[in-house]
């Protein structure tokens, strides 16, 4: 898709949103971004049951959706410098279009190998778009206003990106549909963002890759950022195969996989006002220690359960599985330095995407021989051993003085934590994150 050429608007002011800057100019990134969760949501619900319609066994699953993530991760690496080489507009519209070019292709029912790579752009794709919408909503929103944005965006993106799963209850997980559908969301996501001007704010210098670092300031809130990419990112994969295992219909499939989301998207507002009441740390020692009995709960049951009590795990477990990440980052700008927020944050993220990277592909290589429960007793070691290093870790050290702000930060791209509800810098170049 081709953009055409416009007079360059003059740049935004760097203290605030542009002026005369409109309702519709911070719609317009926000539509963006609910169109593709959409079409993402509809999309990856459906993926595993589709590879499973071609014959495919778990363990391709797991190699597919482990290369998206792959490709996730390096788009938070490396998107930035494509972007700012060629423009926001102009590289949001490209990403979006060749996903959807992309994931149409798929239609032609590519070998495995093939269909990983496409993923995996698809993946860089994503990220990309992310950096794009975020650049723009960290320029455009004053800082007064960051804190209820922010939550305005996550709360936007995961319902759009649930009922995207809801619209897979009849789809033919074989057909072509499917794939047009998502198509048209990704497509559709592109017309805000073109159709109405929101300016090219400045893309930084993409901060440094300092894992070690990250870990050696909060090893707590590192290994919970892991952790989520582990289990909560792994759990979108092997879901939809629990249900096929459970002789569950696709529509059941697609309720389960809704209420995980909606169980995240709800869960966390509660959870997080109560971490900035109490010690983080202990708190997700509990945490863990709850997510490991939901996990031996579901080694419990089985097909002949009733439908509302699976509903109840899915929607639990999708809280608690992915309310470790806010509180790793939370916790980790706790014990950090001023000025270390957003790279601090940033290294978070790319430790919770390899999480979510390999996590599939361990649990999938598993499942042949014991089928998709073992994923809960791969996520209940997890939890334990979370739980002991948290203990160890926690009671070793004196808690933080200073306390971040719970916050519900997405797991989109490292810039979201540059628009977050923190202090700036001073004048001395201090500021407390």
């Amino acid at each position: 898709m081709t953009v055409a050429p416009a007079a360059t608007p003059p740049p935004p002011p760097p203290a605030g949103p542009p002026s005369g800057m409109s309702r519709f100019s911070i719609a317009s990134p926000l539509a963006g971004g609910a169109f593709h969760a959409m079409g993402s949501g509809l999309f990856h619900t459906i993926l595993p049951l589709r590879l499973v319609a071609y014959g495919h066994g778990a363990d391709a699953v797991g190699l597919v959706v482990g290369a998206e993530g792959a490709g996730f991760l390096l788009g938070c690496i490396g998107s930035v410098r494509l972007i700012r080489s060629v423009g926001e507009v102009r590289a949001y519209a490209a990403l979006s279009a060749s996903s959807a070019v992309l994931i149409l292709s798929l239609g032609t029912q590519p070998p495995l190998l093939a269909f990983m790579a496409i993923q995996a752009v698809v993946g860089f794709s994503n990220a990309g778009q992310s950096v794009v919408i975020e650049s723009w909503m960290n320029a455009m929103v004053p800082n007064r206003s960051r804190g209820r944005m922010l939550t305005l965006y996550v709360v936007l993106l995961g319902l759009f990106y649930g009922l995207g799963q809801l619209l897979a209850t009849d789809i033919d997980p074989a057909g072509l549909p499917l794939l047009m559908l998502t198509a048209a969301f990704y497509l559709a996501a592109i017309v805000p963002v073109t159709a109405i001007w929101v300016g090219e704010p400045q893309l930084h210098v993409p901060m440094g890759i300092r894992l070690f670092h990250t870990f050696r300031v909060s090893p707590i809130g590192a290994l919970a950022c892991l952790i989520t990419g582990l289990i909560s990112s792994t759990f979108s994969s092997i879901g939809p195969l629990y249900g096929l295992d459970m002789n569950f219909p696709q529509k059941t499939i697609v309720l389960l996989m809704a209420a995980t989301q909606l169980g995240a998207l709800f869960l966390q507002f509660p959870l997080g006002y109560l971490s900035d009441r109490t010690d983080r740390g202990v708190m997700m020692l509990w945490l863990a220690i709850a997510l490991a009995l939901l996990c031996a709960s579901f080694l419990l049951v089985d097909g002949t359960t009733p439908i509302w009590v699976f509903l109840i795990l899915f929607s639990v477990f999708g809280g608690i599985s992915e309310i470790f990440y806010p509180l790793g980052v939370a916790h980790a700008n706790d014990a950090a330095e001023p000025g270390e927020f957003v790279p601090l944050s940033s290294n978070l993220l790319l430790i919770w995407a390899f999480g979510g990277m390999v996590g599939p592909a361990v649990v999938t290589m598993g499942m042949p021989a014991f089928g998709s429960a073992i994923f809960f007793v791969y996520a209940l070691a997890i939890a334990v051993l979370f739980a002991a290093l948290t203990a160890w870790l926690r009671y070793g050290r004196p808690p933080a003085k200073a306390r971040e702000q719970f916050v519900a930060y997405p797991q989109t791209s490292p810039i979201v934590y540059e628009w977050g509800p923190h202090d700036p810098p001073d004048e001395t170049g201090n500021g407390r994150t």
